[in-house]
């Protein structure tokens, strides 16, 4: 099958693998915001940068486009200029996407990046739209192109756009739409690489960023443990009782026990996909394979845990399903847990088979992830912890020359 600007050809991905969910998308986003209140999918400086410059540039352009699609055009010549000038050799810079997309063009005009799907689908401006409000950069509103920048917001695009000759080359490229742009100097680099930040752009950000006081606590934890190290039981403990507030402490720890349940239902479906990868078989049948059955135990376990953290203010998906996974009987459990990934499986009565996009390997989904990086961290570690802790880092040292 031939790759198209649309869809990313699967046999070229390395990212390939269907990335499960299991019907939780809107919990995820809950218990994400629990654990790293505003911070959305926010992991790098330029990632709010390109989404202000987004904002800040759609009055120059007027009604022929949005805010939105210029903040992705935006993103998308910053990937296509670090692709171009790669030389053939491979990129893994994961703050750029579209790789596979851009290795073969010589060219790129609007157009090619603003139309539905055209750049990529997930794009980092999609991630950065719930941190903008939530680190104050702009106004909150449900629809990214209704959001109106804040002084801070403002103040970020300008701290970017400040070369005038970079500025007017980037609104012509938007304007002229059709028009291709080939020739790249170094101050567009600067102005649009992720690599380019400015201390200045990087003091604003870890400002706004521990200008609230839960990620200003969680930012000093992290300093002292590594999201890596949230694995181990001991160390979560540590971090967990490292949490001043108690309310606070209990929605992380209930994000945790989120993350447990999610690890434990892929590892679950992961070896239900094993012993179907040769033929159908029953959910009767597959309970009585004592590594299904060890890995539906370990699922159990988690959503017991799980289900006693749960408060009114928990989202009903993650209790809906702890309850599914509640009933003594194995072969129902496993059942529900298939119906979950229809695309995988095939459950007619009780027996599973391949679904239409059946993979033998599968991966938790991260909706504010991107598809063209790898993994952020430990899978039942809240991937936010890791956004948050690459951010600090990259905003460290324009705190300290600001200091």
């Amino acid at each position: 099958m031939k790759d198209s600007w649309g869809a990313i050809e699967p046999a070229e991905s390395s990212t390939s693998r269907l990335r499960l969910d299991f019907g939780l998308r809107s919990a995820i986003l809950r218990f994400n915001e629990w654990a790293v209140p505003g911070l959305g999918g926010a992991f790098f400086v330029r990632q709010l940068s390109w989404s202000c410059m987004g904002l800040r540039l759609a009055p120059d352009i007027g009604d022929k486009t949005t805010a939105a699609r210029i903040a992705e055009g935006l993103e998308a010549l910053a990937g296509w200029i670090v692709v171009r000038h790669a030389h053939g050799d491979k990129v893994e810079e994961d703050r750029i996407q579209g790789k596979r997309k851009f290795k073969d063009l010589k060219s790129l005009s609007f157009d090619d990046v603003s139309g539905g799907g055209a750049y990529v689908t997930v794009p980092f401006r999609r991630a950065a739209t719930r941190a903008l409000p939530g680190l104050g950069f702009c106004t909150e509103e449900a629809r990214f192109s209704a959001l109106t920048l804040t002084q801070e917001g403002a103040e970020l695009a300008e701290l970017c756009m400040a070369d005038a000759s970079a500025r007017a080359k980037i609104v012509g490229w938007l304007s002229a739409e059709s028009k291709p742009l080939i020739r790249i100097d170094e101050p567009l680099k600067k102005l649009l690489l992720p690599e380019h930040a400015t201390e200045a752009e990087k003091t604003l950000v870890r400002q706004q960023v521990l200008g609230d006081e839960r990620r200003s606590v969680l930012a000093t934890l992290l300093d002292r443990i590594q999201p890596e190290q949230l694995a181990e039981p001991a160390r979560r403990k540590e971090f967990l009782n490292g949490l001043p507030d108690l309310a606070m402490r209990k929605r992380m720890q209930t994000c945790f026990a989120f993350e447990d349940l999610r690890t434990a239902s892929l590892a679950a479906v992961q070896e239900v996909s094993n012993e179907i990868n040769a033929h159908r078989i029953s959910a009767k049948e597959l309970s009585q394979h004592p590594d299904v059955a060890q890995r539906f135990e370990a699922l159990n376990d988690a959503s017991r845990e799980l289900g006693k953290l749960l408060d009114n203010e928990a989202p009903a998906e993650a209790a809906a399903f702890c309850a599914e996974q509640a009933v003594p009987s194995l072969p129902e459990r496993i059942l529900s847990l298939c119906r979950r990934v229809p695309m995988i499986f095939s459950v007619i009565g009780e027996q599973i088979d391949k679904g239409v996009s059946y993979t033998k390997e599968l991966v938790a989904d991260d909706p504010l992830g991107n598809l063209d990086s790898e993994e952020v961290g430990s899978s039942n570690v809240p991937q936010p912890l890791f956004r948050l802790r690459r951010l600090l880092q990259e905003t460290r040292q324009g705190a300290l020359d600001a200091g």
